[in-house]
């Protein structure tokens, strides 16, 4: 539970908002994207995009690690990758 300004309790959950469903690229994730697009070939940029999915309990199958818990999907590398994607696409590049 979190304080507010007016001293009552709220879970955090509440106080930060809900997370948004789709977000369009940040500044820094179309700057990556930018760089790689050039180095990466449409079948690496698929390979990610397949590996970094949601499992069951929302989560990256690519970002799971025997020690750490994997992040909430989509992950910064599906982020990328789809990105990537786009750009290609916009830009006319297989």
């Amino acid at each position: 539970m979190r304080g507010t300004a007016r001293g009552s309790l709220q879970p955090a959950a509440l106080v930060m908002g809900p997370r948004p469903v789709a977000r369009e690229p940040s500044d820094q994730i179309h700057s990556i994207a930018e760089v790689l697009a050039a180095t990466f070939t449409s079948s690496a940029v698929r390979h990610i995009l397949a590996e970094h999915s949601p499992d069951a309990t929302g989560h990256c199958r690519g970002c799971r690690l025997p020690t750490t818990v994997a992040p909430v999907w989509p992950c910064r590398l599906w982020e990328i990758g789809k990105e990537m994607e786009r750009l290609r696409a916009a830009g006319g590049r297989r």
